[in-house]
């Protein structure tokens, strides 16, 4: 369905880079007036990013903290240079995956959640979205072992000194990659040891793995002034893996069907976003079986997998969700706007 989206008139290279360089130059404008308009939610994470660089002993040794003492590296002026310069090439490199006026919209609908979530505040998906440039960068090269290397390093990073379960997303993108190398008897003992896996797993583990959710919703409702409008707790306590499966299918199709629990055009517009997601991940890989294109791609495609497998894990609410996984989406548009490319 995507591609049948991916059509319209052919646009030129110039075209492109003055469709990016407008979106650009307008993105560089509102930020510095974006404070007077942006939801208070917006700036959540970055107020305790600032409360840290303030002296603050709130959140010490925590994700924040980490992230606290990179921005004030930067310094404050630094830092705001820092944010638009990602912000920059987030846009003008996502933009200039397009080649026909389909994949030009679709692609701006994935930037705008990005830049309204992750580039006009200083926050931890805003080093999340570098990551993500730099893999693309490298992986233009048209080099798959290098972009595999680089991936593994800024993961396992990010995971060293942030965030933690981004070492599970490399997992389980590596296990989604050899999936999709393999053939049909590898794909069979994959499915069986993941399901064979989880099954023996004690059922502390299970608890581990989703109580966090409900911990996160308990948050929002008690303690946040922000609410929890799109916010669920586990149906079932997570303490059997028939609970855990449960659970972990409520939660994908509460946060990828979102339309369905909350009827509203700010839902659907959230649950377009993330079809045009899934869609670009899941589907048939445009550059052709055996490319090095198709490899990279498809790594990187397999990497939005890992996100959104995790999401489901403990992402409490609606907003979480797109705002985490729009961090990766520079991924999904270079591996949608493959299929124009071989439209004449």
């Amino acid at each position: 369905m995507l591609r049948k989206l991916l059509i319209g008139a052919r646009l030129s290279r110039g075209v492109v880079r003055a469709a990016a360089g407008l979106a650009i130059l307008l993105y560089l404008t509102v930020y510095w007036k974006a404070g007077s308009f942006l939801p208070e939610f917006i700036s959540r994470d970055a107020e305790k990013i600032q409360s840290q660089i303030g002296g603050s002993s709130t959140y010490q040794d925590t994700s924040f903290d980490a992230v606290a003492k990179f921005y004030a590296s930067l310094g404050e002026i630094g830092t705001h240079l820092f944010v638009m310069a990602v912000g920059a090439a987030f846009i003008g490199l996502t933009l200039g995956c397009s080649r026909r006026a389909g994949g030009l919209l679709l692609n701006a609908m994935l930037v705008a959640p990005c830049v309204f979530f992750n580039l006009f505040v200083a926050s931890k998906d805003t080093l999340v979205v570098l990551i993500s440039i730099l893999l693309v960068l490298i992986g233009r090269r048209g080099k798959t072992g290098p972009t595999v290397v680089a991936a593994i390093a800024l993961y396992g990073a990010y995971a060293f000194t942030v965030r933690s379960y981004f070492a599970l997303i490399l997992v389980i993108a590596a296990l989604t990659w050899m999936f999709r190398l393999g053939s049909l008897r590898v794909r069979t003992v994959l499915i069986v040891a993941l399901l064979l896996g989880l099954y023996v797993l004690p059922n502390g583990a299970y608890y581990l793995l989703l109580h966090p959710r409900d911990m996160a919703v308990d948050y929002l409702v008690a303690g946040s002034p922000y609410g929890a409008r799109t916010g669920f707790y586990n149906p079932f306590e997570p303490v059997s893996f028939t609970a855990f499966c449960l659970d972990y299918g409520y939660a994908l199709l509460k946060l990828n069907m979102p339309a369905l629990f909350f009827p509203g055009p700010k839902e659907l517009a959230m649950s377009v976003f993330v079809w045009i997601v899934i869609g670009s991940v899941f589907g048939r890989n445009p550059a052709g079986p055996g490319s090095a294109q198709a490899s990279i791609t498809d790594g990187l495609a397999s990497l939005v997998i890992g996100h959104i497998a995790v999401s489901m894990l403990f992402e409490p609410d609606l907003g979480s969700y797109l705002r985490h996984l729009s961090s990766v989406v520079l991924f999904c548009a270079w591996r949608l706007n493959g299929s124009a490319t071989r439209r004449t």
